[in-house]
């Protein structure tokens, strides 16, 4: 871990005013879905705060300073919503697609896709398959995930992919192997921290998920660096419970997420 470096990443998922139209359609997507009004409210909080979100790859890891960054998972069709407004501000975003769902009803195709690439924003892999429990993979399994969706991105972008975001958010040591050794120089987890860690050539970076419901100056505070400390208290609360009641845990991913 460095501690010359702090890095604010806020994790959005569905930006839409019509929750059916974009992303995963399960009950348990729909506190992650954001109306358009929301999310812009959200991110004139976070230019209150005084920072202009970049990108991941411009970030001297080595350097002090404080970085906002403003990251998408899943892929849905609401990305496209979640541009404008990041293009309207000229700001940019990181947006990692689930490669398996490209095309599918309420989510990017490859056009989309391109687009947003071409707009400057960062264009990262949230695996291909999307396993709900991605930690629970063999490690052979996760590197596949990982180089399976980074492909299939470079060929559609004709870029390469280094940088891609945990689905599910169960995360482990393995896991941060499996991105390495895949050769993903970023990876995104859902646990808000702040400092970055790295593992080999990787580097492992925090977040903060706000919900539709999170009070607004709430979100200014995390983007003005304050607050993480309850939010990480709060993750690792709940990661423990996920480990102490494991069969449970499956039982209830594989239910609530269908």
């Amino acid at each position: 871990m460095t501690k010359l470096v702090k890095i604010a990443t806020f994790l959005y998922h569905d930006v839409s005013d019509d929750p059916t139209e974009s992303g995963f359609q399960r009950q348990s997507a729909l506190a992650y879905k954001q109306t358009r009004e929301v999310f812009s409210s959200h991110l004139d909080r976070i230019a209150s705060a005084g920072f202009t979100p970049g990108l991941v790859t411009d970030v001297n890891f080595r350097r002090p300073g404080k970085h906002v960054l403003i990251t998408f998972d899943d892929g849905g069709k609401g990305a496209l919503h979640a541009a404008e407004e990041l293009n309207r501000r000229g700001w940019k975003g990181h947006f990692f697609i689930t490669t398996s769902l490209l095309g599918s009803r309420t989510f990017l195709d490859v056009s989309a896709t391109r687009y947003l690439h071409n707009c400057g924003h960062v264009i990262g892999s949230h695996s291909h398959t999307h396993p709900d429990i991605f930690r629970a993979q063999s490690f052979e399994q996760m590197v596949e995930e990982w180089r399976v969706s980074c492909d299939l991105l470079s060929n559609v972008l004709g870029a390469e992919i280094l940088t891609g975001s945990v689905p599910g958010g169960d995360v482990s040591r393995r896991v941060f192997r499996s991105a390495d050794a895949a050769g993903m120089k970023f990876l995104f987890t859902s646990d808000a921290y702040l400092n970055p860690r790295k593992q080999g050539d990787c580097w492992i970076l925090g977040r903060v998920c706000p919900k539709a419901e999170a009070p607004l100056p709430y979100v200014q505070k995390l983007a003005e660096f304050r607050g993480w400390r309850k939010e990480l208290a709060r993750g690792r609360m709940k990661t423990a419970l996920k480990t102490a009641f494991s069969p449970l845990y499956r039982i209830y991913v594989r239910h609530a997420l269908q």
